[in-house]
């Protein structure tokens, strides 16, 4: 697995390589200034400073701009493209695989901000139907659920604010067993903390839980993910700091982390483990299949390794992906 200590290291380094080329801009700017500010009625005089300005400019436009690692917040795969959430710059980025050596990609295409079809605004989440290439998009602040085919084009899209399978704020959603689970939950509105349903179309299924602490309840529930073996579905009820299981028929089994988690945001299923990423003390948890936990990975420590994020991505390298 990717040490997340190698990640802070690849960002650091594209830190410092931004910090040296705005240093040598800003040099060569200086000396273009203080060129151009001198006034002259000589011709040689001014046929230098055009020759010596013409050199700068050159030197400015032969700048490498260093190329950021491509680590990213919001991600799930696919075979042929991965797909980034930017909540941040509120769009979506379909980019080429990651090539770990050179840290570079190719963006497909990115949806701009809007209300619209192909807009997105504040999007949270992602997720790819690998049996039809549909990519699925948490479009937060515009109420809904969004698909866009595999060629990036916009098919439809479901959940509004009015009726039974209407969205408040979509947080998280994972495909489990031809169905779409979608977390929900403002801190306004008491009976949006819940799990909603829906068919791989937009249909609406049923609604899993309300608010509150007790089993199949919820306060503000965050990242899902699901176990493609027996189709349980583990949702991070991130205010009730603890992670819930439930079955691929939406019956609570068990639930784990009372006593550690506080404010998980992020769950993610690899080789019989699982990886939460806690908010409040940020770190990330990593339990075995017993829900025992093995190890935590600390936030901002002198020496210690990082994390820093919303959510994060586990590749089928074991590349983790913050």
């Amino acid at each position: 697995m990717r040490e997340l200590d190698e990640i802070l290291s690849s960002y650091e380094c594209y830190r410092r390589e931004v910090e040296k080329m705005n240093e040598e801009k800003r040099d060569i700017e200086d000396v273009r200034n203080a060129i151009m500010g001198v006034v002259t009625t000589s011709a040689v005089v001014r046929s230098c400073q055009e020759k010596m300005l013409q050199e700068l400019n050159e030197q400015l436009e032969g700048l490498e701009i260093p190329v950021k690692p491509k680590l990213v917040m919001f991600v799930c795969e696919d075979s042929k493209w991965l797909v980034e959430v930017n909540k941040l710059c509120k769009l979506v980025e379909v980019v080429s695989e990651i090539d770990y050596k050179s840290k570079t990609h190719s963006v497909m295409s990115v949806c701009d901000v809007g209300s619209g079809n192909e807009q997105l605004n504040s999007p949270t989440d992602v997720t790819v139907d690998h049996n039809t290439g549909n990519i699925y998009v948490a479009d937060t602040l515009n109420h809904c659920v969004k698909v866009f085919n595999d060629s990036c084009k916009f098919v439809f899209k479901f959940g509004d604010l009015k009726g039974e399978g209407s969205m408040t704020y979509p947080k998280c959603f994972v495909i489990c067993r031809n169905r779409v689970l979608v977390s929900q939950g403002d801190v306004f509105i008491e009976a949006s903390h819940c799990i909603k349903v829906y068919q791989l179309d937009g249909k609406f299924v049923c609604q899993i839980g309300k608010h509150g602490g007790g089993e199949l309840q919820f306060n503000y529930p965050c990242g899902l993910a699901t176990n493609e073996s027996t189709g349980d579905i583990y949702i991070c009820d991130t205010r009730n700091d603890r992670i819930q299981i439930i079955s691929e028929h939406f019956l609570y089994k068990s639930q784990f982390g009372k006593d550690i988690l506080h404010s998980p945001l992020d769950v993610k299923l690899y080789r019989n483990n699982i990886f939460i990423l806690d908010q409040s003390n940020p770190c990330l948890h990593i339990y075995n299949k017993n829900l025992v936990l093995q190890k935590s990975v600390v936030s901002r420590g002198e020496g210690q390794q990082v994390v820093s994020s919303y959510s994060f991505f586990i590749d089928r390298f074991g590349n983790i992906l913050t």
